[in-house]
């Protein structure tokens, strides 16, 4: 009796977690069809390049740390870690952010000099192809180019971002893409506002950090925040939507 008892109890709790399962899979079912519902005028969607679609920091992580060194080599930066998880936030903010918060007291020649070495250093890992996008991002955006207007928005340089998009043989799924240095590196939500006459409404922004979110509210436009990214989960907060993969958007769009 205490054997089949046992036994009775294993199933029970398997045909339970089988439940749980099965339940949590048709809540996530409702909600993507609901989703759906409400994202069905969509005619543009704008992209941030850096921890949306390319993993970047394959590339600029040794590329930084060249930088570093020579921050602390001239005295900068001395209580600065040096580790993957430190260098991550400043993935997708503006070139200048990361000199000023380490070097705050530098000259400004002095860290145009490092901020410029350290693209030339990205620049060339690119080249080298050290870098990657994030797994079948090409097979989404092909999928997505069929249907909706594509469009690339990142706080970065041009030939960065012209470079990478050659290399890895995207930039024909886009009708246009912009850098923010084009712009002198004004906020993103200002960029929107300028260009936003040339694009098909209704716009949604996907992104990885909290000024795309913010260009996104600022501007009256739903967003998909991107977890894997780059940005701690926080900056997500007010996000419309969240993605956990770059394929999960074709479940919604």
């Amino acid at each position: 009796m205490k054997e089949l008892a046992q036994r009775l109890a294993i199933r029970a709790s398997m045909l339970q977690q089988l439940l749980l399962k099965w339940q949590t899979f048709l809540v996530r079912f409702v909600n993507k069809k609901s989703i759906r519902e409400d994202l069905k005028n969509v005619k543009s969607i704008i992209f941030d390049f850096d921890g949306t679609l390319h993993d970047t920091i394959k590339i600029y992580y040794p590329a930084f740390s060249e930088g570093v060194k020579i921050l602390k080599d001239h005295g900068y930066a001395k209580d600065f870690e040096l580790s993957e998880d430190n260098v991550k936030r400043f993935l997708g903010e503006k070139p200048n952010f990361a000199y000023d918060l380490l070097a705050k007291d530098a000259d400004e020649d002095f860290k145009l000099k490092v901020m410029t070495l350290v693209g030339q250093k990205m620049d060339e890992n690119i080249k080298n192809r050290v870098g990657k996008l994030y797994d079948r991002t090409e097979e989404v955006l092909e999928k997505l180019s069929k249907t909706y207007d594509l469009y690339i928005l990142s706080n970065c340089r041009e030939s960065y971002l012209n470079q990478a998009l050659d290399i890895y043989g995207i930039k024909k799924y886009f009708k246009k893409y912009y850098a923010a240095e084009t712009f002198d590196f004004i906020p993103k939500d200002q960029i929107i506002k300028q260009e936003r006459k040339n694009l098909r409404e209704e716009i949604i922004f996907v992104g990885d950090r909290h000024h795309d979110m913010a260009a996104a509210h600022k501007n009256n436009l739903r967003s998909i925040f991107c977890t894997y990214g780059f940005g701690p989960v926080e900056e997500g907060k007010d996000a419309t939507y969240k993605i956990d993969s770059i394929k999960e958007i074709l479940e919604i769009l």
